[in-house]
């Protein structure tokens, strides 16, 4: 058109269109091809700045996004946040769909202006962790919405729902790619927020453990000392008072066995709270027979044993252990105590002592009505016992103090039901060789 209009206008004859010289037609295809040039040029400029603009669109809507779940702080913000950036960035409805803690996804709540999602396919899209719907090579790609995963680092957290004003629009990779990463951030954003939760939980835990341990650490210590005077006490009465009050002596000695009871209720409660604290246990180890060990928890435990059979096997080739005797003490006496608290009067009681090629096993045995079924393990946690409405007393403190001092010493210990009936608990003890004897070899200067 420039070309035309200049020779129309300005070369003679003018207002006529003249191409009689050679010059004037070099001139007009000159002039035609340098305007063809100029004008490819500014279209690929203008074509350069709208993707370039485009680009930046992109960038400012992933900025907008990322500043905004970088603050979020409950999954309900990051759904909320989620949903309106993709509905303004790819006009567009949008859908967050989480699952629960069976990993079902919760069909959404209906609401104006969203998508009606078909919650099989986002489940499988889910399970899959794979796109379905439109566009998507996967799977149901005759569904009209696009099903995105989203998949952060370490688990699929949920599904994004999009259903498009113009469906053509998400077929460009541009768009698509878009659309992937905005994924990416929610996912990330969930996860943040999920392990932000657990982190929280497991701070009031903490600080609610450390708490009752210090509770349980100033009970035990004010209640330890009346309790050792209540029971010096009765024993003073009962040796004082005249043969002839029967009555009295027996009230005494109920009493004494009560206080015996209590007193290892504090002493399991003070152990827990030491064996708990920061550092952990500290043993004080050395070589010991275990013959002596139960025969010492055996003695302590002589009244509440004494309606039971009492069955000592123990090998007579049994070697010395390295361990803390006062803490494998506290673990035969809780373990007896426990067998003496649950079985009836008259059924035997057993300790049976062996070693194997892993370590000397010691085994706490009954024969009364058993554990419960498939929760045999579950007794060693804190707190836990048997049946929740058992009429004999205590708190569920001494298996697991007894797993503690076990494990301390590089042990295990179980419980299962024996097949001949009753319970039994078993814990292995590490061996290790005994220093050898010192054997002085002078001769005695002054023999007898």
């Amino acid at each position: 058109m420039n070309v035309l209009s200049f020779n129309f206008a300005f070369v003679p004859p003018h207002f006529a269109f003249s191409f009689e010289t050679l010059q004037s037609i070099l001139t007009f295809g000159v002039m035609l091809s340098v305007g063809l040039i100029v004008g490819q040029l500014t279209a690929r400029f203008r074509y350069q700045a709208q993707v370039a603009c485009a680009r930046e669109e992109r960038a400012n809507n992933l900025y907008a996004m990322s500043r905004e779940l970088s603050g979020a702080l409950a999954v309900e913000e990051v759904v909320e946040i989620s949903e309106r950036c993709v509905e303004a960035s790819f006009r567009a409805k949008a859908r967050l769909l989480l699952p629960d803690d069976h990993d079902r996804l919760q069909p959404p709540a209906a609401g104006p202006g969203k998508p009606t999602v078909d919650v099989a396919i986002a489940q499988w899209c889910f399970d899959c962790s794979a796109p379905a719907g439109f566009g998507a090579e996967s799977g149901f790609a005759a569904a009209p919405l696009l099903y995105l995963p989203l998949r952060a680092p370490l688990h699929t957290r949920g599904v994004i729902v999009v259903e498009p004003e113009q469906p053509s629009s998400l077929l460009a990779p541009e768009q698509r790619q878009l659309l992937d990463t905005f994924a990416m951030l929610i996912a990330i954003a969930l996860e943040r927020v999920h392990f932000a939760r657990v982190a929280r939980d497991m701070l009031v835990r903490m600080e609610a453990e450390r708490e009752r341990h210090s509770l349980l650490a100033g009970l035990s210590h004010d209640l330890r000392t009346p309790m050792t005077a209540l029971i010096g006490l009765t024993e003073t009465l009962a040796l004082e008072l005249p043969a002839e009050l029967q009555s009295c002596q027996e009230s005494l000695i109920a009493i004494r066995e009560q206080a015996v009871r209590m007193g290892l209720l504090v002493d399991n409660l003070l152990d827990m709270a030491k064996l708990q604290a920061i550092g952990g246990v500290r043993l004080r180890k050395d070589w010991q027979s275990l013959e002596e060990l139960v025969g010492s928890a055996v003695r302590m435990l002589e009244q509440p044993l004494r309606e039971h059979p009492l069955r000592l096997t123990l090998d007579p080739e049994l070697p010395l252990v390295d361990c803390d005797p006062v803490l494998i003490e506290r673990v035969l006496v809780n373990l007896l105590q426990n067998a003496a608290k649950y079985t009836p009067p008259g059924a035997a009681i057993g300790v049976t002592a062996d070693v194997q090629t892993d370590g000397l096993f010691v085994e706490v045995w009954d024969e009364g009505p058993g554990l419960p079924d498939g929760h045999e393990q579950d007794l060693f946690e804190k707190f836990t016992r048997g049946h929740t409405e058992w009429a004999v007393p205590g708190v569920g403190l001494g298996l697991a103090i007894c797993r503690a001092i076990v494990e301390a010493h590089g042990g295990h210990i179980r419980a299962e039901n024996r097949v001949a009936g009753g319970a039994g608990f078993i814990f292995s003890l590490p061996l290790a060789t005994p220093p050898p004897l010192e054997i002085d070899d002078e001769p005695d200067p002054h023999p007898i």
